[in-house]
């Protein structure tokens, strides 16, 4: 009797189908969790990501990234071709702190390592000489015409005698005085150097107790040929 009320309430066929939705619903509860870790709700995804909306305030459209590039007549009046941009400046520099004299020379004589070289590739450049240094010149009767003179020479040739400091009086001995000159000349391509003498002259007596000799050459671009054409 048992078996067969058994078989009234659950026939084979049903009984096959309560066993695998059974099935089904284990696996669903093993597997959905670890799925819903994958995925994200509207709620945190708002949070990550922008919308649309949002979006187009962060990135610009094709027109306006248009205006951030130049045409080519715009370009050509703010920048410069490659081969007519300026180089760059060339510098030399030499300092000393030994003491030079006292000299009473009248003739010229180099200072100790007051000298500097230097290399410039283009054709013509514009350089700027400066020497300066804590000197003294003294005179046992200093005049207005009295003064202790020095040259810049580059190549080898003196670019002139210029007076560096002006005679004082050698009793009580004088503070030495920071002195300064400058001097502009034009180089060509090729190595050159730069050297400093003490001139000499009568009467005086000169003492560097330290000084700074300093080159700049500012290469100047070549003169570009203008050419005609026809059509």
């Amino acid at each position: 009797m048992e078996d067969q009320l058994l078989k009234r309430r659950i026939s084979t066929p049903r009984a096959a189908t309560v066993v695998v939705l059974a099935a089904v619903v284990a696996v669903s509860a093993t597997v959905v969790p670890s799925v819903a870790q994958s995925f994200l709700t509207s709620q945190k995804a708002s949070k990550i990501y922008v919308t649309n909306k949002k979006a187009a305030k962060v990135y610009v459209s094709n027109q306006k990234a248009g205006t951030l590039y130049l045409k080519k007549k715009a370009a050509s009046n703010l920048y410069v071709a490659k081969a007519t941009a300026p180089q760059s400046p060339v510098v030399g520099i030499a300092a000393g702190t030994a003491l030079f004299g006292p000299v009473s020379a009248t003739t010229a004589g180099y200072i100790p390592t007051a000298f500097t070289s230097f290399a410039t590739k283009a054709k013509v450049s514009s350089v700027v000489l400066s020497f300066s240094g804590t000197a003294t010149c003294t005179s046992e009767k200093p005049g207005a015409d009295q003064a202790c003179p020095v040259s810049i020479l580059v190549d080898g040739q003196s670019t002139g005698k210029v007076n560096f400091a002006p005679a004082t009086l050698a009793s009580p001995t004088p503070a030495a005085l920071v002195h300064t000159i400058v001097q502009t000349t034009v180089l060509g391509k090729g190595g050159h150097t730069v050297a400093v003498q003490y001139a000499g002259a009568s009467k005086v007596t000169f003492t560097l107790k330290s000084w700074n000799l300093a080159v700049q050459a500012y290469p100047q671009p070549e003169e570009v040929e203008e050419t005609t054409t026809t059509k």
